[in-house]
């Protein structure tokens, strides 16, 4: 069979951007030709371009190219040949593969072992069905599996059996190449199967071919629990994620994914028909992983574990997204239970419900610090800039960006400018920035305590162990002095217009606005404010102090100890 001609023929029964289009999403209208973001490199701005005209793609970043089939073929990871016939399927057109001699080596190893891949999943799935896969099938419906969800993910068992599956597979396969699959590995000079006693879930590429396997230990002792194919000629970890051949339909009709830990998570959500969800195949997510689904979606759910590792995992998964273009979210499990666990305890509809209150990757993070404490002086002000920044800056879409700058900005009191001098390295100028703001805060802070007692005096009363010193402004050390002595002056107000003619404005502001804030004007908010009033002098003291450590006398010392010792225990 003439190669050359059934290249024509494709190329004539099909579109080159329809094809592409079928793979990374819908492509852009640039000109004459359609672009779209990279799927063989990482970029943030378009530079693939696909051309109608000429039936030719390329990639100006990356410097990749080709045809319609060297597109298929780059990136399913499948040979030349492979390519034509999966188009020539596409085209209707009747050809044998086995026919097209023009492969080299590695086409020709790949194609065989994805066979050898496809009869091993069919002895695993044979013998789960076998009185030797009791126990194998009692893990299985223990973890809630329904034979549909076996069936749909066509899961095996690999006999307790040192060559089981060798002795059926060399019947049929060298044993160089049964090697080169991993399906077998030579031990001590002897061949055995590689996985032995264990649960068998098959790993397929985006197209359905079978490219590896996942493994689950069935005793508690055998470790790793997990075990996973090692990289063969047509399986690579960093390049695949796990259920995608299952989700990709309605990833691609819901334009989002959600991303699991592990194969058992995502096999459970299909089974509660949450459809688009997708794991990584047992290392730490991709740019690779992240480039394969960016084309797919709008948005991706980070769904991993509650625990430290895992919200470590989920925060560097998120930062992957946002570089490649993806805007992520997080929704957290609750602590000690995983997403396989909770559905079978709780149903798809509680599930759907932590799903909804996903949150984005910047409030995810706002939160967690916020978490921990709610007031924070210009250092933590900076680590939390430590913190936020990078992710900030991974995002391409500067209005996104913009609108995490503001929430950042607001929820930690951080002014917009220094933020973007953070985010552009100009470190010395944004801790400034931060320091002024600071001063700000706390005069905003002290005007709040003033608003209170001028509009309820009688809690003045409880104010008595703050010290006037404390505060910073003359403004709120004049009118709290003041108060002290007259608080329960039935003409207060009057008598405070005369005393000081020059804060009419504010005191008359202070009594207007105090009407419109009725809810923050109470006992409550007021011990607040005196516990913040009472944490930023002394933390200004004592780093006053700690300025000048090595030089200080014995009762400063004492005296820094004592506040250091005060400010410990103050809760705020």
């Amino acid at each position: 069979m003439d190669i050359n001609k059934i290249i024509i023929q494709i190329k004539e029964k099909l579109d080159i951007v329809d094809v592409i289009s079928d793979y990374i999403g819908e492509l852009k209208k640039r000109g004459r030709n359609y672009v779209a973001l990279c799927p063989f490199h990482s970029e943030k701005t378009p530079s693939f371009n696909v051309s109608r005209e000429k039936q030719l793609f390329y990639c100006f970043g990356c410097q990749t190219g080709g045809d319609i089939i060297k597109f298929v073929s780059l990136y399913e990871n499948i040979t030349y040949i492979e390519a034509i016939k999966k188009l020539a399927a596409k085209a209707n057109l009747d050809i044998d593969i086995d026919t097209l001699s023009n492969s080299n080596k590695d086409d020709k190893e790949k194609v065989i072992i994805k066979k050898i891949n496809y009869d091993a999943k069919s002895i695993f799935c044979r013998y789960l069905r076998s009185n030797e896969a009791k126990d194998a099938i009692k893990i299985l419906k223990e973890r809630g599996f329904k034979d549909e969800t076996i069936d749909k993910f066509e899961i095996g068992y690999a006999p307790d059996s040192f060559d089981a599956i060798y002795k059926e597979l060399s019947k049929k396969y060298s044993e160089d190449l049964l090697l080169k699959s991993q399906i077998i590995t030579s031990s001590f000079g002897r061949i055995i199967d590689t996985f032995r006693d264990r649960i068998i879930i098959p790993v397929k590429s985006i197209s359905g071919d079978i490219i590896g396997f996942g493994a689950r230990a069935i005793r508690e002792s055998e470790q790793p629990k997990y075990l996973n194919s090692s990289e063969t000629l047509v399986f690579s970890k960093r390049k695949n994620l796990f259920g995608l051949y299952n989700a990709i339909g309605a990833i691609r009709k819901e334009r989002k994914a959600i991303l699991v830990e592990g194969y058992i998570d995502a096999m459970m959500m299909h089974q509660y028909m949450i459809n688009i969800a997708i794991s990584p195949l047992g290392t730490s997510f991709t740019e690779e992983q992240a480039r394969m689904i960016r084309n797919y979606v709008d948005e991706v759910i980070i769904m991993f574990d509650s625990d430290n590792a895992g919200v470590n995992a989920a925060l560097k998964t998120a930062d992957i997204f946002v570089d490649s273009g993806v805007y992520p979210k997080v929704a957290m499990m609750p602590a000690g239970i995983d997403p396989d666990e909770y559905l079978v305890k709780n149903g798809a509809d509680e599930m759907i419900n932590l799903i909804n209150k996903a949150k984005d990757i910047i409030t995810f993070k706002i939160d967690m610090i916020k978490q921990k404490r709610i007031d924070f002086n210009p250092d933590e002000k900076v680590k939390i800039m430590d913190f936020i920044s990078p992710t900030i800056n991974k995002q391409p879409n500067e209005i996104i960006k913009l609108e995490w700058i503001k929430k950042v900005s607001q929820s930690f009191s951080i002014p917009e400018n220094a933020i973007n001098n953070y985010l552009n390295k100009n470190f010395a100028k944004a801790r400034q920035q931060i320091l002024a703001s600071q001063e700000n805060d706390d005069i905003t802070i002290e005007n709040n305590f003033i608003d209170i007692l001028i509009t309820k005096p009688t809690l003045v009363e409880k104010t008595k162990d703050l010290p006037i010193d404390y505060l910073t402004s003359n403004y709120a050390k004049d009118i709290f002095s003041f108060l002290k002595s007259n608080f329960d002056n039935p003409d207060l107000i009057n008598n405070l217009l005369e005393k000081f003619p020059d804060y009419k404005d504010k005191i008359m502001k202070s009594i207007i606005s105090s009407s419109d804030n009725e809810e923050i004007i109470n006992e409550e908010n007021l011990k607040k404010t005196l516990l913040i009033i009472k944490k930023n002098y002394i933390e200004k003291e004592c780093q006053k102090l700690k300025e000048r450590i090595s030089t200080l006398s014995d009762e400063e010392l004492k005296r820094f100890y004592e506040l250091a010792k005060v400010l410990k225990n103050l809760k705020i």
